[in-house]
């Protein structure tokens, strides 16, 4: 599966590369940090390092911790008028700012997400996009209708915006979650499954079976080393397709805040 990763990610790269120079476009971003995280720093390294390879100025404005004020950054929202996000965690209840359509490149705002619904949207979020790329990578661009998935997870990042653009793809979507009775659940039935909620061991490889497509877009920790939330149980990794953690989900969903990016700045050409 890293092999099919790697080459999705560098196909995607070329196709944007190719975008932008045919047309000329104008690409910039604005990455804002609060603090020190150190997380924050390799996520934001990550990013600048796409830019970079693009040519493509990214800006990173760090602010102090101590000083910094929620009205800092929603004047930082206001007066921006190319795509910015706010590197999350921020620290002190601080909250990223509910940004216009127009340059929510992470695509989080309440704007965005009302044109998902709709289906009017320009950009998904990061992750959404990611995962919707690994499906047609796996079935193709026209697999979508009548695929049978199952979501676990229901954040507003991840969990219900990805569940919304199945059903705009015209899936057949079931919805879990942390609290949902997921031993109870075959998830033999699914075509693909999508397990998005953060705690390692919300399923382990040996409930999936041959021919399944299962998309493990958690990232945790345990005894210093990544892992997904799905836990791998020896002599069943080769069970079904499951993306690794790390160098999967998360390289592409890097990867696209750099093409939302583009498909913003493209829009108002």
């Amino acid at each position: 599966m890293k092999s099919v990763i790697n080459s999705l990610y560098e196909s995607t790269l070329a196709n944007l590369k190719a975008k932008v120079d045919a047309e000329q476009l104008p690409v910039e971003l604005t990455i804002v940090t609060v603090g020190d995280d150190p997380a924050s720093k390799v996520y934001v390294r990550n990013k600048k390092r796409l830019f970079d390879a693009l040519d493509l100025p990214c800006h990173h404005l760090t602010l102090d911790e101590a000083t910094t004020t929620q009205m800092d950054l929603d004047k930082l929202a206001e007066t921006t008028s190319h795509p910015i996000l706010f590197q999350l965690p921020l620290p002190n209840g601080l909250e990223a700012p509910d940004l216009p359509s127009v340059i929510d490149v992470d695509g989080f705002g309440s704007e965005t997400l009302g044109k998902l619904v709709l289906g009017s949207n320009i950009v998904l979020p990061c992750t959404v996009q990611a995962v919707i790329d690994i499906i047609a990578q796996h079935y193709g661009e026209n697999g979508f209708a009548g695929r049978k998935v199952a979501v676990i997870g229901r954040s507003n990042i991840v969990g219900k915006p990805l569940a919304i653009e199945l059903i705009n793809r015209q899936c057949t979507v079931s919805s879990f979650n942390s609290r949902s009775d997921l031993v109870a659940v075959d998830w033999h039935q699914f075509d693909v499954v999508v397990v998005a909620t953060g705690l390692h061991g919300t399923l382990q490889s040996d409930q999936f079976k041959q021919g399944q497509l299962v998309i493990d877009v958690g990232i945790n920790r345990v005894n210093d080393k990544l892992v997904g939330d799905i836990k791998h149980v020896e002599g069943h990794l080769a069970d079904a397709a499951i993306t690794p953690v790390p160098g999967g989900v998360g390289r592409l969903t890097c990867l696209h805040v750099l093409g939302n990016a583009i498909k913003l700045i493209a829009a108002r050409q």
